[in-house]
């Protein structure tokens, strides 16, 4: 595998004096992304909570004028997410079907019109959501995924590094499995596209393992040509546990944890495992 520019979000834990309440415990990261705990085990973040939002079949009128009065407004990449978010939805009804042709029409007349700018822009809205039930999907296209998130979910980070041969985006959720305040668990999805072919998942584990160290004792799960699924706990004060699946496509490769406290871990184990196994590529 050739020409590395790694992107690496690792969860090499400190505690810290400082917390946001009292009693309160903080966890940074290597990237210096802040987690707080309260005495139950939930999680807190510093992030400001970004403005993705699925997009459902219910409400499909307010989506459709949402996607043109965005543009017409010029916040044309919001306006792409909602449209390809649209794009997605399962035809389960007549008005998906009315929505989707009425989006695929407006599409064409703004590429039509912007050319080349329209391309750069649809290139930056890479990751849209959608919500059937009870489940949210999360689709990024810029290096593709598809995964399916229990629960109440939120899209906490979501950002992208591109040069001439290389490609990665880190999208990071949290997810509250009961009703309450705070996250039950938080996920980072790192998506990396490569100028070389990724020849076993091997090479990708070294390439995560020596670019950067993280506190974590891992346990193997499941071991292929082109996967590894580890469950792992950190050697801190602050003990999170979780799973992590590293997976190797063609010339992509895949990094995707999610943690919660040791406290937590048995409780929604099953849980995240059905989370990790709906991650998809195509």
């Amino acid at each position: 595998m050739k020409h590395f520019v790694p992107i690496i979000l690792l969860i090499c834990v400190h505690i810290s004096t400082y917390a946001q309440m009292p009693d309160w415990a903080m966890m940074k990261d290597k990237e210096g992304n802040t987690y707080y705990f309260d005495k139950s085990g939930k999680i807190y973040t510093d992030d400001v909570e970004s403005a993705y939002k699925p997009v459902s079949r219910d409400g499909l009128e307010y989506y459709t004028a949402k996607v043109k009065s965005l543009w017409k407004a010029g916040h044309r990449t919001q306006s792409l997410v909602i449209a390809k978010s649209i794009l997605v939805l399962k035809e389960s009804s007549m008005n998906v079907v009315k929505a989707k042709k009425d989006i695929n029409a407006f599409m064409r007349d703004m590429q039509m019109k912007h050319g080349k700018r329209f391309v750069d822009i649809s290139r930056e809205a890479w990751l849209y959501l959608t919500k059937e039930d009870t489940t949210m999907y999360v689709f990024n296209d810029k290096v593709p995924y598809i995964v399916a998130l229990q629960g109440n979910a939120e899209i906490i980070v979501a950002k992208s590094v591109d040069s001439l041969q290389y490609s990665s985006t880190v999208m990071r959720a949290g997810i509250r499995f009961s009703d309450t305040s705070g996250y039950d668990a938080i996920m980072t999805i790192v998506a990396e596209s490569f100028a070389g072919t990724i020849e076993s998942i091997r090479v990708l584990e070294q390439h995560w393992r020596t670019v950067a160290f993280d506190t974590f004792d891992r346990e193997l799960l499941k071991y292929s040509d082109s996967m590894a699924l580890y469950s792992f706990v950190t050697r801190d004060n602050v003990e999170l546990k979780g799973m992590e699946l590293l997976l190797a496509k063609e010339n992509r490769g895949y990094c995707v944890r999610i943690f919660t406290t040791k406290e937590r871990y048995d409780l929604y184990k099953d849980t995240m495992l059905t989370i990790i196994n709906s991650f998809s590529t195509p």
